[in-house]
Formats: structure tokens, C-alpha cells, sequence
């Protein structure tokens, strides 16, 4: 199982409540804003219900995008303010909220490159330092196990990511040690890849639904991956899976972090819940 990150702190019931037996689901959302929308359809997608409204999981869903700044912006040294602060913030708003309900909660943060040390562990360690007891489950960690049902064995894993994630060595050394080769557009190609999400004009993060120029843009890096040999391609922005929907490309599974991360939010909030792949 993946190491839990994040104070393992369970919320007390205020007087005269009880504690539900579901846990109270917390997207910390705004990095960017489609993405935990992404991650709360895909929750919904894979909870087990009986048909009805009242079946569905409770979930939280804070979208607080002016309070945190660009994760990539601050990874490669041109803003000062590191994102963490901005979401424990959002964080603090959510353990009122289940604390006054009288649940317990999980959470999760719909961003891969906020899984970067510098930022993810500061993060971590600010919830720790001010008593939000809600645990934030780890991206990244949970991606390598979706992965790992998709790939056993080790192989060749394509990586579609932000320069602040690239540059962060994150999936590397999350891959490298449990037996994966690390595919990565060549260096004169990643501006491509940042451009797809972050241009004002046609890329993900401004334009909904998707522009085709984002789409082909994102299509062509991932089929460039497969041609040099990867069996998987993880899309290491939770902007990429918006433009490159579907489970496989070419034959070649696309693993979407998002999806992993739902599925493990589900699982940790109401085990019986969580639907077969």
C-alpha cells in the first residue's frame, strides 16, 4: 500500500452528534479549476450507489483558485509565495466545515505538480502544525498503484507533464525505484507541452471546452512517447486528461492521475462503495 502523507488526526464529533461511518470526501480544488471538477465527476463515477441521490458519497468541493498561486511558477524560482500556504487555507475552511458535522473526512488535491516535495510537504506540515486533522492522500502514490495494475512488472512509462513537474524529478523518483523505465518528450519539445495548457489563447487552462489545437498539440506529444516504446502514458497534468479523453491511445493505456485519485478517495471513505475497474 502507498504511505500515507498527512497527519492521520480523526475529526471529533461535537457534542450531541454522531459520527458517520462514511467519511466526508474533500477536494481541495482551484489548481486548476476544471481539474477538481474532473476529480468530483470521476468520484461520483466510481461510487457504488442504489440509484438514488441520498447513496452518493458527501463530498466537499473547495475551489479557491486567487488564494494559490501557479505550482510551476513558484517550482522554477518567479514568485515567492509557495502554493501550500494558500491551501492549507482551504483546508482549514474544510475542517470547519466536517467538524461542525460531526464526520470524520479524506482529501484529496487534484494537481500533480502540488505533489512536489517543496510544496506538497509544506503543505503537510502547516495541516500538522495548526490541528487540521483531515488526511490528504498522495496523488503521485496512488497513480503508481493504478499503474501498476495497468503495467505489472515495470516497463516503459510515458510522462506528459508541466516543466515544474519535469523539472522536479517527481515522477522519476517515484517510478525509477519500482522497476520503471521514465519516457520524457525530448527538452526542445516541452515548451509544447506547457504551451498546450497554460497559452492564453488556445490552451487548456483558458479555453472550455478544449480547443482542437490543445487537443492535436497533446495527441501528437503522447503518440511521439508511444512511437519511442512506452506501454503506458501517465498525463502528468490533471489539465491533459480533459484534452485527451479515453483509456487508451493507439492501444497504449493512458493513466489519468485524477482517476486514481477518486478511486482512492472512494476507497478510503467508504470501502464497500467503490466500484471494479
Amino acid at each position: 500500500m502507498t504511505k500515507r502523507r498527512g497527519p492521520p488526526v480523526r475529526a471529533v464529533p461535537l457534542p450531541g452528534r454522531r459520527m458517520s461511518e462514511e467519511k466526508v470526501i474533500v477536494i481541495g480544488g482551484g489548481v486548476g479549476p476544471m481539474a477538481g471538477v474532473a476529480l468530483h465527476a470521476k468520484i461520483i463515477e466510481n461510487t457504488r450507489t442504489d440509484g438514488t441521490d441520498q447513496t452518493h458519497l458527501e463530498v466537499h468541493h473547495f475551489s479557491r483558485s486567487p488564494d494559490i498561486p501557479d505550482r510551476t511558477e513558484f517550482l522554477l524560482g518567479r514568485i515567492p509565495e509557495n502554493p501550500a500556504f494558500g491551501m492549507a487555507r482551504t483546508f482549514s475552511c474544510a475542517w470547519k466545515a466536517v467538524r461542525e458535522a460531526g464526520k470524520a473526512a479524506v482529501g484529496g488535491i487534484p494537481c500533480n505538480t502540488f505533489h512536489a516535495p517543496a510544496v506538497f510537504d509544506a503543505f503537510v506540515e502547516r495541516l500538522g502544525r495548526e490541528g487540521i486533522g483531515i488526511p490528504v492522500l498522495h496523488m503521485l502514490g496512488e497513480t503508481r498503484e493504478y499503474l501498476a495494475a495497468a503495467v505489472p512488472g515495470g516497463g516503459r512509462i510515458g510522462i506528459l507533464s508541466t516543466t515544474g513537474t519535469r523539472d522536479t524529478g517527481i515522477y522519476r523518483a517515484l517510478l525509477e525505484p519500482a522497476g520503471y523505465e521514465v519516457l520524457e518528450v525530448p527538452g526542445e519539445l516541452q515548451d509544447d507541452i506547457q504551451d498546450a495548457i497554460y497559452n492564453r489563447q488556445w490552451g487548456i487552462k483558458a479555453v472550455s471546452p478544449v480547443s482542437e489545437k490543445a487537443r492535436s498539440r497533446v495527441r501528437e506529444l503522447a503518440r511521439l512517447l508511444i512511437g519511442r516504446g512506452a506501454e503506458a502514458v501517465i498525463l502528468a497534468c490533471t489539465e491533459l486528461p480533459l484534452a485527451l479523453e479515453g483509456i487508451l491511445l493507439d492501444g497504449v493505456p493512458l493513466i489519468d492521475p485524477v482517476a486514481a485519485l477518486a478511486r482512492a478517495l472512494v476507497r478510503e471513505a467508504a470501502p464497500h462503495k467503490l466500484k471494479d475497474l
